[in-house]
């Protein structure tokens, strides 16, 4: 707060965008103060409860998504497993609160039992039927005071760690590419009181189907895709004169070549298809060629890091 409080100019109220999970929340329980300084996400408002994944369920489905069922838990509760339907997904209740490591596939009883005595910081979960998927898609949009705009959705080819860590390969494209329905996404957005860029995460089933997952109130990596694609959204939310010039739009593939990679290492693709991939990838998550100096930065700290384990 000292700091914000100390870079806020009174006489041009600058823009807040917070990038990972916890710092939105902090955010949000702020926002009566940092609305003074700055354009919040939520303008003074709050998202509050949104932030916990059965809440966004629960919305979801007044707003019309396809929503798997889903349950409640809490560590050391006793869980009535007559309530549940195998195949099912353990993920946090609160992604601020849990880590990737915490989201677990259980095909038995006996894998659920297995994921919720694994070592965790996570205390709560929400236990949902596991929807077998043809991909997934990162529905990518911003959220301004004339309106939402959606900049694309990024198909998701490959994850790390696989079929459910966060996206390692993939393309960017148009939202009409995938068949989404946009009023239940509008509704959403408007009921949350949110402002910015902001994802929808969505499963994609071999029947056409879209299934909600979850939606973050923030910035994410992924997000780049749509800048790099023609779709400057971030631009747009600064300055809502400023507009996409859809015949400049281009399909784009993204990579985080750093995460893919491991799919070679653990012969799970051969090199010659990853350098297929690579090749043709015009979205590095975590390189930009124009700007080299934060990837230099994160490579020499590392280097540094590694030569003092050493010694």
């Amino acid at each position: 707060m000292s700091v914000l409080r100390e870079i806020a100019i009174e006489e041009t109220k600058q823009i807040l965008i917070t990038t990972f999970d916890s710092a939105a929340e902090w955010v949000d329980e702020r926002e009566d103060i940092l609305s003074e300084w700055f354009r919040t996400p939520c303008r003074g408002h709050q998202i509050g409860k949104l932030f916990n994944k059965d809440e966004q369920c629960n919305l979801a489905r007044k707003c019309g998504f396809n929503v798997p069922l889903s349950i409640i838990y809490n560590r050391y509760d006793d869980l009535n497993f007559k309530l549940l339907t195998f195949p099912l997904i353990t993920k946090p209740l609160y992604s601020s609160k849990g880590s990737k490591g915490d989201i677990h596939i259980c095909y038995t009883q006996e894998d659920l039992n297995s994921s919720l005595e694994a070592e965790s910081q996570c205390e709560s979960f929400i236990i949902q039927e596991y929807i077998e998927k043809e991909y997934e898609i990162d529905a990518i949009g911003v959220s301004i005071d004339e309106g939402i705009i959606m900049g694309g959705g990024v198909l998701k080819h490959r994850h790390w760690p696989k079929g459910i860590g966060a996206g390692a390969y993939g393309f960017f494209d148009k939202i009409d590419a995938f068949n989404i329905d946009l009023e239940p996404i509008q509704l959403f957005i408007k009921e949350s009181n949110y402002h910015g860029p902001f994802s929808i995460e969505l499963i994609h089933t071999k029947d056409g189907r879209n299934f909600f997952m979850e939606v973050n109130f923030r910035n994410e990596g992924l997000a780049y895709a749509s800048t790099c694609a023609g779709a400057n959204l971030h631009a747009l939310y600064i300055d809502s004169n400023k507009f996409i010039d859809w015949a400049k739009f281009r399909k784009t593939y993204l990579m985080n070549y750093s995460i893919d990679f491991l799919y070679v290492k653990e012969k799970e693709l051969s090199i010659w298809k990853w350098v297929r991939d690579l090749i043709r990838t015009r979205c590095f998550i975590n390189i930009c060629f124009s700007d080299l100096g934060p990837a230099f930065a994160y490579y020499k700290n590392k280097l540094c890091k590694n030569k003092t384990k050493m010694f």
